[in-house]
């Protein structure tokens, strides 16, 4: 895969300079840091036998004036990082985000995730790991100095650096496997605690919290010890990294003197080495401090690199002309992700502009399924769906998506007005003012939902809350999702179980509404588990098993029921919904047409008296 394709590469790649600008200005700090040795050199050398206080001043300035440029430089170089994560975070972000909310091809678990890494790997270009980074590759420099210094300087500074290098790598190499497991642990707890803190009304009406708090803290109480065991591992390689370090700076200062007495060094020199080593030394330990930090950035690359390999759904397509709304489906199969078990099988069927489809069959049939598919919230496995002839991979999907309702059967709110959820968040693309506001009202007052909204604290401006349902009934949010697909006037519409909360009056605007639907030329396709929505439709399409029953004309699938059965349940009790002429149960009959009202009538919540779905 190209560089373009993948975000996370073509933003490093594009971050490029800032990491060669970083590399130079590191390579001027770190010779910068030679100045205090020299300095001491000099002053044990030259000022103290000569007793030359002018040269110390003049040192003292050389010294002052090196650290203000040792400090500007390394301002400089953070600064180069952090315009590097930003320049990251502007050209990755937006592309990383597309493919969060737009990829079919990742787990939620990898989606979850992606975002996570992503913000670990840019923190890191700010921390002190990656300052170590560059500053490691400048110890053999010191190793040299020291070796100019004398010979055995520069032996005992190799040699303290291939031990620091071993004590790092063995480290990483005990910690590394425990920290994955770790993370990935850590990860799933979250979401499990987000998932109760989300069904806490669940919880509470069925006495589950304590039982939901003991389980959160064996899981807590299981990442804690793994968390200590190592935290414990690193702490003693930390430790043992610390001692040898010291040890070995003071061994330099030990062995500088030991060479000054033998007069093979100046005294200077004895404090410039324990210097130099301790500076060649620093790397390696600002590496093993910051090594939770190295593997975590490490992770987080791997785990962003392979989801930014999957297909990029912000390439953008052929602008084609609006949808006059023709459906083509050609041997649609659908499985159950990670299973052989097939859901939808072998579908095929066209739908003509204009026309009312309704979606029937048992429980699991695969309703839901291929609504999904049919508004492209899902992939196939196989087979192709057709828009007025194109393939919906050909299709620009937000252009599409302006022309599309889609309704799923449970309704999704965003944290966020009214207003902004019905509108589609229409506001951030631009579109405001009383044009947009028109829009939205007219949408909520053809799915019956302007009075209602209108009963809201702020009206259309009331802000849901984070949490299911948005603060709303199941009723509420059913018919202010129904208004978001209907906002804009779209040529499909895919509605899945639409009057499933809905009392009699609010079906019988949905009824309503498919009749302007119908005179407006759109073409829909709604599931449902009421017979009464039957008599609006033009089609039937009968699923069961993943397979298509029956597909045809509603006259060739409902037979009208008799008068005296209407009279019958015009008297229905209980409030239920009266059997109108065409409504009935649709079974899958040895032949069409199908009996009306034979079998069970609906109850006052539209289920089937019988414990059936329609």
């Amino acid at each position: 895969m190209s560089y373009e394709s993948n975000p996370l590469q073509a933003a490093l790649r594009k971050c490029r300079r800032h990491f060669i600008a970083t590399g130079i200005f590191s390579g001027l700090i770190n010779i910068l840091y030679l100045v205090p040795s020299i300095f001491m050199l000099q002053v044990y050398d030259r000022v103290v036998p000569t007793r030359g206080v002018a040269t110390l001043l003049v040192l003292s300035l050389i010294l002052a004036i090196s650290l203000i440029v040792f400090a500007a430089l390394d301002t400089v170089r953070m600064k180069l990082l952090l315009q590097a994560s930003m320049r990251l975070e502007k050209m990755a972000a937006g592309n990383i985000l597309h493919r969060i909310l737009g990829s079919n091809g990742a787990s939620p678990a990898q989606r979850a995730q992606a975002m996570r890494d992503f913000d670990t790997l840019r923190g890191t270009l700010t921390g002190p790991a990656i300052i170590a980074m560059f500053d490691a590759p400048w110890a053999p420099i010191y190793i040299i100095i020291s070796y100019l210094l004398h010979p055995l300087i520069g032996l005992l500074a190799l040699i303290s650096s291939a031990l620091l290098i071993t004590l790092a790598v063995l480290s990483d190499k005990t910690t590394k496997n425990k920290l994955n497991e770790v993370g990935q642990r850590t990860t799933m707890a979250y979401r499990s605690q987000d998932y109760s803190i989300q069904a806490s009304e669940v919880a509470r009406a069925l006495g589950m919290r304590s039982a939901l708090v003991t389980r959160h803290l064996v899981e807590r109480a299981d990442l804690v010890r793994a968390q200590g065991d190592i935290a414990g591992t690193s702490g003693v390689f930390l430790a043992i990294t610390k001692f040898f370090r010291l040890f070995l700076q003071s061994m330099a200062l030990a062995l500088g003197a030991y060479l000054a007495i033998n007069q093979q060094i100046s005294g200077g020199a004895i404090f410039a080495a324990s210097l130099i080593l301790g500076r060649a030394l620093q790397p390696v330990e600002q590496i093993l401090n910051a090594l939770k930090n190295v593997i975590s950035a490490q992770n987080a690359y791997k785990g962003l690199n392979a989801f930014c390999l999957l297909p990029d759904v912000t390439v953008q397509r052929t602008s084609l002309p609006d949808p006059v709304g023709r459906i083509e489906v050609d041997g649609l199969t659908i499985r159950v992700p990670g299973s052989d078990r097939v859901l939808l099988n072998k579908l095929s069927f066209t739908i003509e502009p204009g026309t009312i489809v309704a979606l029937v069959g048992p429980s699991g049939a695969g309703k839901s399924t291929l609504l999904r598919a049919l508004a492209g919230a899902i992939d196939p496995d196989e087979g192709e769906i057709r828009v007025d002839g194109a393939s919906l991979n050909d299709w620009n999907r937000e252009e599409l998506g302006r022309h599309m309702g889609y309704m799923p059967q449970t309704p999704t709110l965003f944290p966020a007005t009214v207003h902004s959820n019905i509108s589609r968040f229409r506001q951030f693309d631009g579109a405001s003012g009383p044009e947009l506001d028109a829009q939205v009202v007219t949408a909520a007052q053809l799915a019956g939902a302007h009075d209602l909204i209108l009963r809201f604290e702020r009206g259309y401006d009331t802000q849901l809350a984070m949490r299911e349902g948005g603060g709303l009934s199941a009723g509420q949010r059913q018919v202010v999702a129904l208004a978001r697909a209907l906002f804009g006037a779209p040529r499909i519409l895919f509605l899945d179980e639409p009057n499933a909360h809905l009392d009699i009056s609010a079906e019988g605007r949905l009824m309503e509404t498919l009749q302007h639907l119908r005179e407006r030329g759109a073409t829909v396709v709604v599931s449902t588990h009421r017979t009464g929505l039957l008599q609006a439709v033009d089609k039937v399409m009968l699923l069961r098993d993943g397979v298509i029953q029956i597909y045809d004309d509603r006259s060739k699938v409902i037979r009208p029921a008799a008068p005296q059965m209407e009279q019958q349940g015009a008297g229905a009790p209980g409030g239920g919904t009266p059997p109108q002429a065409g409504q009935g149960p649709v079974n899958p009959p040895p032949a069409p047409p199908l009996p009306g009202n034979d079998g069970a009538q609906n109850d006052a919540t539209g289920n089937r008296a019988n414990g059936g779905e329609a």
